[in-house]
Formats: C-alpha cells, sequence, structure tokens
C-alpha cells in the first residue's frame, strides 16, 4: 500500500463557494420575449433569433420561479404559525 501524504487541513472544510451567482436580468428577458412576440406576429427575419434568445432564457426563468415558489412556501408557513393555524 502506498504511503499517503497528509496535509494540516486537508478535507477539514469545503471549499469556498465563491461569488454568488449573478440575478437573472428579468427586464431584458421581458424584452426579449415580447419582441419575439412582436416578431412572430409580424413574421420578422429575426424570428430565429429571437427564438434561440428566448430559449436560452429558459433555466433563468426556473430559477426565479423556483426562488419565488420558496419564498411564497416561506410567507404562507409564517402567516399560518402567527394566525394559529386557523
Amino acid at each position: 500500500m502506498a504511503d499517503v501524504i497528509q496535509f494540516p487541513g486537508a478535507g477539514a472544510l469545503p471549499a469556498p463557494a465563491g461569488p454568488p451567482p449573478a440575478m437573472a436580468d428579468l427586464d431584458a428577458i421581458g424584452e426579449r420575449y415580447v419582441a419575439y412576440a412582436e416578431a412572430v406576429e409580424t413574421d420578422d427575419w429575426t424570428l430565429p433569433l429571437l427564438a434561440r434568445a428566448c430559449a436560452d432564457d429558459i433555466p433563468a426563468l426556473r430559477d426565479e420561479i423556483h426562488r419565488l415558489e420558496l419564498l411564497r412556501r416561506e410567507l404562507a408557513a409564517e402567516l399560518e404559525r402567527r394566525s394559529g393555524g386557523a
């Protein structure tokens, strides 16, 4: 069996998480979706580009919806607790 060198503190703490993830620019996402909807109505040449841009926004929208749902549940639980379960 090979000798293993133990480094002080190795494995004791998790790696730093790094900077927090950037928040989605919901205004820009909304503007892209409106531009996409208008391009659909007018059969504009930019339609495929806007469709791809809107598709790229799906993960950010999903994460934002998940975040809001967690907040809604937290608020509902607090309201239930304060109202005494009535």
